[in-house]
């Protein structure tokens, strides 16, 4: 399923999942989406990780909604703790399944979001990596000068973000070098379109959400 497709998927089943209260609808969204996870291969230790993160929540949320209850149900409250894995799989599927270049490729050439904005953002997430290794460079350097940075320090930040500035203007000469023109209709390297069988895919499943969500 192309990326853009399985985001509204995903979105779509996170709005249904806000407003329906539905046992039956968590375990199905968690089991279908742990599933999923497996079948792309992704790491057991991934896979625990999201379990251990959401165990807080979990019995945290079961004991407020049991307490605070009028009726003490405990249906209610296994309904909204159980709510909580079914986000956190469901987030995985989007977030492990494909790559932020595919996801922001579909949302330009499937959704037509602003080319500008699309290239920005991608712009934005690839200058993550050299950003922790340029923090990491200024705190050695500081170190070596007797000074300690921690997180709190603000010449950290000064420095990073006086850095990020150059950089934004390398990558916007990069992108004007490479044929970019803002407003300009973009050609593609690579370019797919949304399938019938994905739209297909994409209305059963969430047939059978609304369906699964009906049962008492």
């Amino acid at each position: 399923m192309r990326a853009s497709l399985k985001f509204l998927l995903v979105l779509a089943l996170a709005i249904e999942l806000a407003f329906v209260r539905s046992l039956w609808l968590n375990l199905a969204i968690t089991a279908c989406a742990l599933i999923y996870v497996i079948y792309k291969k992704i790491s057991f230790k991934r896979i625990l990780w999201l379990i251990i993160v959401g165990i807080l929540p979990f019995v945290g949320g079961w004991f407020m909604y049991y307490t605070m209850s009028p009726d003490h149900s405990k249906t209610f409250a296994w309904i909204m703790a159980t709510r909580v894995y079914a986000y956190i799989f469901l987030g995985s599927v989007l977030a492990f399944s494909q790559s932020m270049t595919a996801l922001m490729r579909g949302f330009e050439q499937d959704l037509h979001v602003n080319p500008t904005f699309v290239y920005g953002i991608l712009g934005a997430l690839n200058f993550l990596p050299k950003m922790t290794r340029q923090i990491k460079i200024i705190r050695a350097s500081a170190k070596m000068r007797g000074v300690r940075l921690t997180v709190f320090s603000p010449q950290l930040y000064v420095k990073a973000i006086y850095n990020s500035f150059v950089w934004s203007n390398n990558l916007s000469q990069a992108m004007y070098a490479h044929g970019f023109l803002e407003g300009k209709k973009r050609s593609h390297y690579h370019h797919e379109s949304i399938h019938a069988k994905e739209i297909y895919l994409f209305i059963l499943i969430l047939v059978l959400s609304i369906l699964i969500a009906l049962i008492k």
